[in-house]
């Protein structure tokens, strides 16, 4: 049996992105979430694609450890690991 392994990385604007195997997860903004009732307050859902349609849309990924563990654990919680 293949052992998972999630890693994660930041792009320019301080993005943060996780890989597993051949996918990549990646926050998206919920526009249709931001109403007058919560303040218009951003909220980010994870989504995942291919690494190869990820890296070819021209975003620059630098691999790192020093992610901070309340995005780790989100983004754990996105693949299925258990939190740190």
């Amino acid at each position: 049996m293949e052992q998972r392994r999630i890693m994660y990385g930041i792009d320019r604007d301080g993005v943060v992105y996780s890989r597993v195997g051949s996918e990549m997860a990646f926050p998206v903004l919920d526009f249709l979430g931001m109403r007058p009732e919560n303040g218009y307050r951003m909220v980010y859902n994870l989504e995942k694609d291919s690494i190869f349609s990820v890296m070819c849309s021209g975003v620059v990924i630098t691999w790192t450890r020093k992610i901070g563990k309340e995005i780790k654990n989100i983004h754990r919680a996105f693949w299925g690991f258990k939190k740190i």
